[in-house]
C-alpha cells in the first residue's frame, strides 16, 4: 500500500474528486466517504464530488458539486473506482494541476499523475479503509457510512471472490469508527414494490443454455415500474445463487433506445476476455459493456453459451 498517495492534498487548497459513469454504490461510497474525511481532516480546504446525480447518490440523499472549469484547473483532482479514461463522469479531471487514481480494477491504461491500482481488492472503499486505517485516523461517522456501504455492496456482503482477509481488516476498522451495519444493510438491499416486481420481470425473461443464464430487457420492460436504466441495468444479481448456473447475464436497453448495456457474471469462469472483446472491461468474473447492438448481444450469448465449462 502507498502510504504517502494521498500526501498531495496538503499542497492544495481545492480538492476535486470524479469516479465512472453510471455510478454504483462503491463509486459514491468511495467517493463522499473520501469527501467527508478531507473536509473533517482539512476544514480550511473546498473539496467537492463532481459527475451527474445519478439514481445511487439520491437514494443515499448525496448531490454533487457544480463548479467551474477555473476550479478543476486550480485542484488536485482524484479519480476513484474508474478503469479508464472514457468512462470518468467529467473529463475535466484533465484540467487539474495533478491528479491521482485509486482503484480496483483490473489496469487497462494510466489516467492520472500518480495512481494506485490494487485489482485484488473487493472494492475502492477497501482501498480507502485500509489506507486511513494504515493513518490511524480517526474518520467520522458520515465517511465510515458511505465507505461501509460501498464495500458491502460491491463485494455482495463479503461474497465475491475478490473478498481476501484485508477486505475484513477494512471492514472492521469502518465498524469501529462506529458505523452502524443495521443501517448499512437497509440501505444496500431494501427495495421498493417496484423494484421487487421488476426483478420477477428480469426471471421470467431468462433463458439457460449449457449452465450460462441470461435475460433482455428493454426500456418498456423497466419504465413501466418507473425504473431508470441505471437502476435497471443493476438488477443482474436477480440471475445469481441458482445452482446449475455457472455464468449469467443482464442486457438491457439503454436510454437510447437503441443499444443494449451487458452486465456479465460468473461464478469462477474468466468473463472479462470477452468484455473487453466488445469494448467493455471490469473484473474476471463481473464485466460490464455499453453501446451493444442487438448482433452483439447475439453474439456474446453465443459465445458464453458455448463456453467449456468444468
Amino acid at each position: 500500500m502507498p502510504n504517502d498517495i494521498l500526501e498531495s492534498v496538503k499542497d492544495f487548497n481545492t480538492i476535486t474528486i470524479f469516479r465512472h459513469v453510471f455510478a454504483d454504490m462503491d463509486a459514491i461510497g468511495s467517493q463522499f466517504g473520501l469527501k467527508y474525511y478531507l473536509e473533517s481532516a482539512y476544514p480550511n480546504k473546498k473539496i467537492y464530488c463532481l459527475g451527474n446525480d445519478c439514481p445511487v447518490s439520491q437514494r443515499n440523499n448525496v448531490h454533487m458539486d457544480v463548479v467551474d472549469d477555473e476550479v478543476v484547473a486550480s485542484s488536485l483532482a482524484i479519480v476513484l473506482d474508474t478503469s479508464n479514461a472514457a468512462r470518468i463522469d467529467d473529463d475535466r479531471y484533465q484540467l487539474a494541476k495533478k491528479s491521482i487514481r485509486i482503484d480496483h480494477h483490473v489496469q487497462v491504461e494510466t489516467i492520472c499523475d500518480e495512481e494506485w491500482i490494487d485489482d485484488k481488492a473487493s472494492a475502492t472503499c477497501e482501498l480507502l479503509a485500509l489506507y486511513l486505517q494504515e493513518k490511524k485516523a480517526n474518520i467520522p461517522l458520515q465517511s465510515s457510512l458511505m465507505l461501509y456501504l460501498g464495500l458491502t455492496a460491491d463485494n455482495i456482503r463479503f461474497t465475491t471472490n475478490n473478498v481476501r482477509p484485508a477486505t475484513f481488516d477494512a471492514a472492521k476498522y469502518l465498524f469501529e469508527q462506529g458505523v452502524d451495519v443495521t443501517k448499512v444493510e437497509q440501505l444496500n438491499f431494501s427495495k421498493s414494490m417496484e423494484d421487487y416486481k421488476y426483478e420477477t420481470v428480469v426471471r421470467n425473461h431468462t433463458v439457460f443454455k449449457n449452465k450460462f443464464l441470461y435475460s433482455i430487457l428493454e426500456c418498456e420492460d423497466y419504465e413501466e415500474f418507473g425504473l431508470s436504466f441505471t437502476d435497471a441495468k443493476d438488477k443482474v444479481y436477480c440471475l445469481a445463487g441458482i445452482d446449475c448456473v455457472e455464468m449469467w447475464a443482464l442486457f438491457t436497453r439503454m436510454e437510447d433506445r437503441v443499444h443494449y448495456s451487458a452486465s456479465l457474471r460468473s461464478r469462477n469462469i474468466p468473463i472479462r476476455n470477452v468484455a473487453m472483446e466488445f469494448g467493455g472491461g471490469g473484473h474476471e468474473c463481473a464485466s460490464g459493456i455499453k453501446n451493444l447492438t442487438r448482433d452483439q448481444v447475439n453474439q456474446i450469448i453465443e459465445i458464453l453459451s458455448n463456453r467449456e465449462v468444468a
